[in-house]
């Protein structure tokens, strides 16, 4: 049987991961500190892995078992893990101190360097995380506006703050943590992607709609990417009924070229919110815009729009580091276009080999970006609403713990393709997929 000879194998080559888990469970809720790092494995029996180094497209857990990594920490890590060059940086920098708690050049720097890059970038402030960025938008739009709503894409993930933590993971039914207010109450409106209905619900909540936010493709929401027609429309509509557009880029800035996503598109949202990449694998988050909305926080101002920031706001180090990540991506147009078609070809392949079998397995994604989804049945071109409606979460669990026995790492499936990855990490990515998705298709818990 399937499914228990992969238990079998991935204990047996995992013993001190397994002993740290006991331990794990008895200090932490669950485990772990962020939900997603269970990979899903306790609910078929299994348990997470634990990593400690990493190089190039390699990670390396406690019993030297080494992975292909496909999640390259959380799609942070676009030019691999442990680079050099950015290893060097903060060594370097490390021996004049490492948290100062007051003002930096490194984060002018940074800067100047991001709105140097992006013509929709006028003003920015750092804080820590993207959970920060994205609840700092929602309030200066709404403070910008002075009206009460937004409208959020269901399935959006824009991080754990109480703002926006509403239909991130299902398209079925509505939903939202226990301990957050109603989303009537706490003032949110959902809507769904590339969906006529959005535009209907805009115009009707017009006059109380302070902004729109989505990310242009849907990161852990599945990967799945919003329409450019659909991205336009946003735009006109939002300016027409003086609503605020946020671009959600934490995933995608700089992740398929050497700048944010939107200047691809040609199409410039009011406010953006980074993260990742721009902070080259530390601690980072920001939000940036049109001059006239950032301005409301300068402390120069009476009555100022509260962006805290934090103890480690403008930390130095993660400006160091994304600083030269950014020099560094700034040379790298050849890997981009190679990752990019690599990985447009990888989907295509995936989905034709996976349609072709019938296997209830489907792949989603854009360029770079590459997920998975297991369903409890074969459904013929399906739609968001299949994927989810027939989501079968202990198969993506199965999938996850047959893709670490046979050494590739990755979350939603699989997630990214860093610039670190050969050629041949990404055919063997190709064939291992292929090689499981039968049996893992097949497969059925009691």
């Amino acid at each position: 049987m399937f499914i228990k000879d992969e238990l079998e194998i991935f204990k047996e080559k995992r013993p001190k991961s397994k002993e740290v888990w006991k331990r794990a469970l008895r200090a932490l809720p669950g485990g772990i500190s962020h939900n997603i790092r269970t990979f899903g494995l306790p609910s078929i029996g299994g348990f997470p892995v634990f990593i400690n180094s990493s190089r190039g497209p390699f990670l390396t857990d406690i019993d030297s078992n080494q992975y292909i990594d496909c999640w390259n920490g959380h799609f942070a890590m676009i030019l691999g893990h442990n680079h050099p060059e950015i290893q060097e940086m903060i060594i370097q920098n490390l021996k004049s101190g490492w948290h100062f708690g007051t003002n930096t050049e490194h984060q002018v720097n940074l800067a100047e360097t991001i709105i140097k890059d992006n013509a929709g970038i006028e003003k920015m402030r750092f804080c820590v995380s993207g959970t920060e960025a994205t609840m700092y938008a929602s309030r200066l739009a709404r403070a910008f506006t002075k009206k009460r709503l937004v409208a959020k894409a269901r399935l959006g993930w824009h991080g754990a703050n109480d703002t926006l933590s509403y239909d991130v993971g299902d398209l079925i039914e509505h939903n939202h943590s226990p301990g957050l207010v109603d989303a009537e109450k706490a003032g949110i409106i959902t809507y769904e992607i590339n969906n006529e209905s959005t535009f209907d619900m805009i115009k009707e909540n017009a006059n109380d709609l302070a902004a729109i936010i989505l990310e242009p493709v849907l990161g852990g929401g599945g990967g799945f990417p919003v329409e450019h027609s659909f991205l336009k429309r946003l735009r006109e509509v939002t300016e027409q009924y003086n609503i605020v557009l946020i671009f959600d880029e934490i995933i995608t800035g700089y992740r398929f070229s050497d700048s944010l996503f939107q200047n691809e598109l040609k199409i410039l949202p009011d406010l953006t919110t980074m993260g990742k990449i721009i902070g080259g694998g530390l601690p980072i988050g920001a939000i940036g815009g049109r001059e006239d909305i950032i301005n409301q926080s300068s402390p120069e101002i009476e009555n100022m729009v509260l962006i805290g920031g934090g103890t480690f706001s403008g930390y130095p180090l993660s400006m160091i580091a994304g600083l030269k990540t950014l020099e560094i991506l700034k040379h790298s147009h050849k890997e981009y276009n190679r990752i990019n078609q690599e990985g447009t070809k990888l989907l295509t392949s995936l989905n034709q080999f996976l349609a072709e079998e019938k296997l209830s397995i489907i792949a989603r994604g854009h360029k770079s970006i590459i997920m998975l989804h297991a369903m409890s049945k074969w459904c013929e071109e399906p739609s968001i609403h299949n994927i989810f409606q027939f989501k079968d979460r202990k198969k993506e669990a199965l999938l996850q713990l047959a893709l670490f026995n046979r050494n590739i790492s990755g979350l939603h499936g699989l997630g990214s393709i860093s610039m670190a990855h050969t050629d041949e990490n990404i055919a063997r990515i190709q064939e291992v997929v292929k090689d499981i998705a039968h049996p893992v298709s097949q497969s059925k818990f009691n």
